[in-house]
């Protein structure tokens, strides 16, 4: 088979929070800046430690739904505006998408570390002739998901960069996939998957007939067997479908 391109999940497969803040140092963040953002706009509340509570729970409880029915990405804006709403903080969408935002800790202060090896293996790999993509299920894209890709030196250019929110379908939906790969300008039959999750990375996609690398963890597909499975990223190296871009 011949393998043009490659396919990289972010989270816990090429970065980790290997020095994550305690819980209470992130809700300390998010209170203040939630506090610091209402004052901006005008609209001081008494506890800007439950706006900044409510408007992060409600994102991660509506990426949960999804994750677990139509894989549909939600609008966290939106949805954030009717919980605080609902605690009788009224924001309009706009604003909500602000706070969403400004609450959001991220990159290096959030933890953020590329593993060991990542880079070299990036490198690596593009040196080899492969076209390199980003795959990658998150509530928050564009500059700032660009600036913590350079922040942890895995800016390298990439040949795509899809994430959920920007397309609106998470991981294993077929729509992110089929993104991805017309991206890339390839099909699924030339193209390595590689990620951590065997439900959203290797099963979604083996559906598209990619060959797959699985960076083992804590298992959440039964009956899905990767390709390959490695503990450190530096071990793809050593497969042999990504020794060098086949010809044919």
């Amino acid at each position: 088979m011949a393998f043009r391109a490659v396919l990289f999940d972010i989270g816990d497969t090429l970065w980790h929070a290997a020095d994550a803040p305690p819980p209470a140092k992130f809700r300390r963040l998010a209170a203040e800046r939630a506090q610091a953002f209402l004052a901006s706009i005008s609209m001081p509340v008494k506890d800007p430690a439950l706006v900044a509570r409510v408007a992060w729970d409600s994102l991660e409880g509506a990426m949960r739904e999804a994750r677990q029915t139509d894989r549909r990405e939600p609008d966290y804006a939106a949805i954030a505006r009717d919980a605080l709403r609902a605690r009788g903080v009224e924001l309009s969408l706009e604003s909500a998408a602000a706070l969403m935002e400004a609450i959001y800790v991220s990159g290096p202060e959030g933890g953020k570390a590329a593993y060991p090896g990542a880079r070299q293996l990036l490198d690596t790999l593009r040196s080899r002739g492969f076209k390199l993509g980003i795959i990658t299920n998150r509530a928050f894209g564009g500059e700032r998901f660009r600036d913590d890709l350079k922040a942890a030196g895995l800016d390298i250019g990439w040949d795509a960069n899809v994430v959920s929110v920007e397309v609106g379908y998470l991981k294993p939906h077929p729509a992110i996939f089929e993104r991805a790969l017309s991206d890339l300008g390839e099909t699924g039959t030339r193209t390595v998957m590689v990620g951590n999750s065997l439900a959203e990375d290797i099963a979604g996609a083996q559906a598209f007939g990619m060959a797959t690398a699985w960076k083992r963890s804590r298992p959440d597909a039964e009956g899905v067997t990767p390709d390959f499975t490695f503990d450190d990223v530096s071990e793809l190296l050593e497969w042999s479908v990504l020794k060098g871009v086949s010809v044919g």
